[in-house]
């Protein structure tokens, strides 16, 4: 169905200001480029949006939840007014570190769903000399907006029910990098005062104890290579939205490697639950490689420096490997056999 109507908000760096500035708003008339553009957000998002969130209870654990009641309102009846408490909420998190931003609200339908997008984009701070002081004109927009304007942060929301539904949403954030998590999370969290419905740390937990425990379930070298050749080079992934399944994906696995490693989850449809990866979570459930040979010798080092620990060259036409490492002795103990 074709967008109803698209209102777009000048929102302030106000977190913390004594004087916060006003919140500018207008209507975006159905035409030109950015409509364009913003439609392609509008139709994009209910596959590109692939982070679930969902909005808070309140402090009792009541189906309560002030940042939802504006949404709704919203969606119900949109206004300039309505909206424009979406955005003044918007500015007083917002720090000077995330900038001057235009906050897009686009209402439409979907059968009988209700569907509303909500968008920042970063704006040029150059040209707010232009800033009217009660509008927001069509070419202004285009100045601090197109320039941006495959940078953004979307949240999409769906329901037939504006009372019983609309608590949870999906999530993209083309704005995030490794630097900026925390802008990330001043937007679900503390704007949308919501949760991640997976949340990095356990999502990135979740991968890293399958692939420890696929390690140990199977005797196939091949896996254990691939899954340990995968976990080193993990440690270096930003805090991209990332699966299981695309975890496997991205590191080449062979099909029963995939399995194996699917294998020891909870359940098959966890594989494909998207979650942001913490680089910090996977070290700690992954901190060491051992490599076990079949002369008895076991080699232990940390997972990111292994191979730099230890240096290896394959022997006897490349059926057995040679190790060597040199180091001082530190400490040295006997353990009982597995």
């Amino acid at each position: 169905m074709p967008i109803e109507i698209v209102h777009t908000y000048l929102v302030h760096p106000n977190k913390n200001q004594a004087e916060p500035a006003a919140i500018v708003g207008s209507l975006v008339p159905h035409e030109g480029e950015m409509f364009e553009l913003l439609k392609s957000v509008y139709e994009k998002a209910d596959t590109e949006c692939n982070i679930g969130i969902a909005f808070k209870k309140d402090a009792s654990g009541g189906q309560a939840n002030a940042r939802r009641n504006m949404l709704t309102a919203y969606g119900a009846a949109p206004s300039v007014e309505l909206g424009r408490s979406l955005a003044e909420q918007l500015g007083l998190v917002t720090t000077r570190r995330s900038g001057l931003g235009l906050l897009f609200l686009i209402k439409g339908m979907e059968g009988t769903d209700h569907k509303v997008v909500i968008s920042r984009f970063r704006a040029n701070n150059g040209v707010l000399v232009s800033e009217a002081a009660d509008m927001l004109t069509v070419e202004f927009i285009d100045r601090v907006f197109m320039k941006n304007a495959h940078s953004y942060k979307a949240v999409v929301y769906r329901h037939s029910s504006f009372q019983g539904g609309f608590w949870n949403g999906m999530a993209v954030d083309k704005q995030i990098n490794s630097q900026d998590l925390d802008s990330s999370d001043y937007w679900v969290k503390d704007f949308l005062l919501s949760d991640f419905i997976t949340s990095p740390a356990f999502g990135t937990r979740r991968l890293a104890v399958a692939l420890k425990k696929a390690i140990k379930a199977t005797n196939d070298l091949e896996i254990k290579q691939q899954i340990t050749a995968a976990a080193t080079l993990a440690s270096g992934l930003g805090p991209d939205p990332i699966s299981v399944e695309g975890f496997c994906e991205k590191f080449g696995f062979t099909p029963n490697t995939k399995s194996a490693v699917i294998g020891q989850l909870d359940r098959p449809d966890l594989a494909t639950d998207n979650f942001l990866f913490n680089a910090e979570e996977f070290k700690k459930q992954l901190p060491l490689r051992t490599v076990e040979l079949d002369n008895g010798a076991m080699l232990t080092a940390d997972a990111g420096s292994f191979d730099e620990v230890f240096e290896h060259e394959a022997v006897a036409d490349g059926e057995k490997i040679k190790f060597s490492t040199v180091g001082a002795v530190v400490s040295e103990k006997l353990e009982k056999g597995r």
